[in-house]
């Protein structure tokens, strides 16, 4: 892999206009799913209040209600910090850094930016644990 001068990304507008728009849409579907998300728990929350009101119900229920909401909002907080993700990949084409691994401060391939266009991390650095991702 190739350094480039001083952090700046090594594609062309075009280039960036692509992962830019590539990102939005990634953005736009996570946007989406975080509002089925919170629609479910909203869901839940009610079945829970009608639920709880009534004397009879069972303990195992309420054991997987309450497993079905934790895991809602496990994946509530993942998408949200997915969402903040691709934000900063857009800011990071907003100030010309886009590409530019933050570990090795070597150029990520643009196959892995197809893949994963919010990486901050290129393969390499991934693979060697440089990366802070889990």
């Amino acid at each position: 892999m190739e350094e480039t001068k001083k952090g700046k990304t090594p594609f062309d507008r075009q280039e960036l206009e692509y992962f830019k728009r590539l990102l939005l849409e990634k953005r736009s579907e996570a946007e989406k799913e975080l509002e089925n998300i919170d629609r479910n728990i909203d869901n839940l929350n009610e079945a829970d209040d009608a639920d709880y009101s009534s004397v009879d119900h069972h303990m195992g229920d309420v054991g997987s209600d309450v497993e079905e909401q934790e895991l809602s909002y496990q994946l509530k907080e993942r998408t949200q910090k997915f969402i903040q993700e691709i934000n900063d990949a857009l800011e990071r084409i907003q100030n010309g850094t886009y590409g530019i691994c933050q570990a090795t401060g070597k150029v990520i391939s643009k196959g892995r930016l197809d893949a994963v266009p919010h990486t901050r991390f290129s393969k390499e650095a991934k693979e060697k644990g440089l990366s802070e991702t889990p």
